[in-house]
């Protein structure tokens, strides 16, 4: 992301925050659209949902919260890492197999594809206008719709290491055999955090993280347990799911490095052969109601609207942070994931 357009973001977070804050009577409870999405919902009873957004505990979370505000729709799910759910998706798609309502992957550069391919339903939910102006609309089709804001940061075990600093710190030789890491091919989020740093370092910061062994996990969540159990000492991994275990007593931390954390945003959308589209579309606003943004916060991710307040009281105007550009995850992913083979051996 630029300068400019990260100070646009950040100016249109802030302005989202303070209207909230101003007029919470303002939010829609109830309009006929969601009353007859509800009703068309209930008469389908259920749908599914493959996602890659948060771990599998944090899905749970989310699935009750739904099935709390609009009782009567069963919620099928599975969790997997993004590149895993969108080849047997594209399967799908290939065979002819209507299975998916709602898909909510962490790579964002899937999206794209997808619409061309004309997979996913145009469809713009009533309440997405909660999120900041430029979160409202990622792809001129209205085909997905921000799902859910990751970062990756430098996970580590205070017990064992220094606060960390920057993403440098992961080369330091005293680590060798001590870092984790997630594999680009499988995790979306991986993908994202190996593309930005490559473009913000070049490939010769992996060529050296690569001297230091680090031990290669498939999804991103892989490198909080790796801290957590004592096998690694520091990583590059996901903010909310190694808070979640700090609170839980664990012997890990993260840091925001001052050279920038990663923001990943994870889309989702419907499918347009969706097998139970009323519910689909029902379950897809649900991502804008205060009480997703509250389990987000309750799973210690990060909430999308501004008048709920994150587990750590961060707000995205105080994090410094970095942002790949769709276009560039789209050739990106793959480029990096061919060099990461190369370099690591897996």
């Amino acid at each position: 992301m630029s300068l400019l357009d990260r100070e646009h973001f950040l100016r249109a977070t802030l302005a989202a925050g303070v209207l909230a804050a101003a007029a919470p009577a303002a939010e829609a409870r109830t309009s006929p659209e969601l009353e007859k999405l509800y009703a068309g919902a209930k008469s389908e009873g259920t749908m599914t949902w493959w996602t890659a957004h948060y771990a599998e505990d944090a899905a749970e979370k989310i699935r009750a919260a739904f099935k709390a505000k609009y009782p009567g729709i069963e919620v099928q799910f599975i969790r997997q890492t993004a590149q895993i759910i969108y080849q047997r998706l594209a399967q799908n798609l290939k065979a002819g197999v209507r299975e998916v309502d709602v898909f909510a992957s962490t790579d964002e550069a899937h999206y794209p594809q997808l619409s061309k391919l004309g997979a996913l339903a145009a469809y713009v939910p009533p309440d997405i206008g909660v999120l900041p102006p430029n979160l409202r609309s990622l792809s001129d089709e209205k085909t997905y719709h921000t799902g859910a804001l990751r970062f990756v940061t430098l996970v580590y075990n205070p017990s064992k290491t220094t606060h960390p600093q920057r993403w440098a710190d992961l080369l330091d030789p005293r680590y060798k055999g001590q870092v984790t890491a997630a594999h680009p091919g499988f995790s979306g989020v991986a993908g994202a955090w190996v593309v930005a740093l490559n473009d913000k370092f070049g490939w010769t910061f992996f060529e050296k993280l690569a001297q230091n062994q680090p031990k290669i996990g498939r999804s991103i969540n892989d490198t909080v347990a790796d801290v957590v159990s004592g096998e690694r000492v520091i990583g590059g991994g996901p903010d909310a799911l190694a808070l979640e275990r700090k609170a839980s007593g664990a012997a890990i931390d993260i840091s925001f490095p001052n050279d920038d954390a990663i923001l990943v945003v994870n889309p989702v959308g419907v499918l347009k052969d969706a097998p139970h589209p009323n519910a689909a579309r029902l379950f897809l606003n649900f991502y804008y109601s205060r009480e997703y943004s509250q389990a987000l916060a309750e799973s210690y991710n990060f909430p999308l609207r501004a008048d709920v307040r994150s587990s750590t009281g961060l707000r995205l105007d105080k994090i410094k942070y970095y942002r790949n550009r769709v276009e560039r995850l789209a050739s990106g992913v793959p480029e990096v994931v061919a060099k990461w083979r190369e370099t690591f051996g897996v």
